[in-house]
């Protein structure tokens, strides 16, 4: 065992229910961003375009940053529909 699934769950799930589970995402130059914030809606920002592509690589950082040895992520948005990211340059073998 690489890591406990109760250790995942509690940083990684923790920080996708704090910062995206029920929040509007969108690119910081959104135009409805400011409109948005100003109401008191839960928005998140990003640099980038919030596709599943771009939120799972966010995850993916989020967990290298937080000491997790992980080599990829897999977001799924329906049954049968996911992205994946997996950066370019990793030398560590998938498990």
């Amino acid at each position: 065992m690489v890591v406990d699934f109760i250790d995942i769950k509690r940083l990684l799930k923790e920080w996708i229910d704090e910062n995206l589970d029920h929040r509007m995402i969108l690119r910081k130059d959104d135009p409805l961003a400011k409109v948005l914030i100003e109401m008191g809606e839960p928005v998140f920002m990003l640099d980038v375009n919030p596709t599943a592509e771009s939120l799972a690589r966010l995850i993916y950082e989020y967990a290298r940053s937080q000491g997790f040895s992980v080599t990829q992520v897999r977001l799924w948005e329906t049954d049968s529909s996911f992205a994946t990211y997996r950066p370019s340059n990793l030398k560590e073998p998938c498990i």
